[in-house]
């Protein structure tokens, strides 16, 4: 039985059922990759498991990885309440990792559901990652610079639109170079849900295929959180 710390995956939580089942999905994966260490869900809003329902599950140590893809105000701000409240309702000793992103594996991420649709590198081909967004806008932002410090080799132009807080889509295709022939877009989302569903609207209208499926269906995405997980020291 392993000794290291149960990993915690505590995630936004939606309406949405396609959510859930997406982090479902991922906290599979990861214990498929990690199958000595239990592994947990929370989510901070709208269904259970909660964070104090989690905590009653707990090993004597845990780690707790948000599974948010920008440093925006979740992270900030409610990630650490929730972990209090897992520290209050399990007295372990409760860790909490960094965000998922930035980081060079959720670009990983969306290369693999690329080559899931059989779309490869190629120099005319360009690719928008279509985030959410965030009031936040320094936040989306670090999607750009992680595209910046780790470039996508054989590929066009890689950018960024977002819902919120940075530029839209068609201002992002305003800035492809003559060269690009095609723009696919990947959806930078946790899982599916009515996010998601707006991005495929948005680039329905624009022209641009947008490839089926997200993040967290990816095993880079898995491998992500045991690198988070296991960069905390407990």
């Amino acid at each position: 039985m392993s000794t290291e710390p149960d990993i915690v995956l505590l995630a936004h939580g939606s309406p949405d059922p396609r959510h859930a089942r997406g982090v479902e999905t991922l906290a599979d994966h990861v214990r498929t990759l990690a199958p000595d260490r239990p592994v947990h869900t929370a989510y901070l809003d709208h269904h259970a498991p909660s964070p104090s329902e989690t905590a009653a599950g707990l090993g004597s140590h845990a780690v707790v990885v948000p599974v948010l893809l920008t440093p925006a105000y979740h992270a900030k701000v409610d990630v650490p309440a929730a972990v209090s409240q897992m520290v209050a309702g399990s007295g372990s000793q409760v860790e909490v990792a960094a965000a998922l992103g930035p980081h060079h594996l959720l670009l990983d991420a969306a290369e693999e559901l690329l080559a899931a649709e059989g779309i490869l590198p190629d120099p005319s081909t360009a690719v928008v990652l279509y985030a959410a967004g965030s009031s936040d806008s320094e936040a989306v932002a670090t999607v750009g610079q992680t595209i910046a410090d780790h470039p996508r080799e054989g590929w066009g132009r890689w950018g960024v639109a977002a819902l919120d807080g940075g530029a839209t889509m068609e201002q992002v295709l305003r800035t492809m170079p003559d060269e690009v022939e095609r723009t696919v877009a990947v959806s930078f989302m946790v899982a599916e849900g009515i996010l998601r569903d707006r991005m495929a609207q948005h680039c329905g209208r624009a022209g641009v295929s947008m490839v089926p499926g997200a993040l967290a269906q990816t095993g880079a995405m898995a491998q992500l959180v045991l690198e988070r997980a296991d960069s905390v020291l407990v």
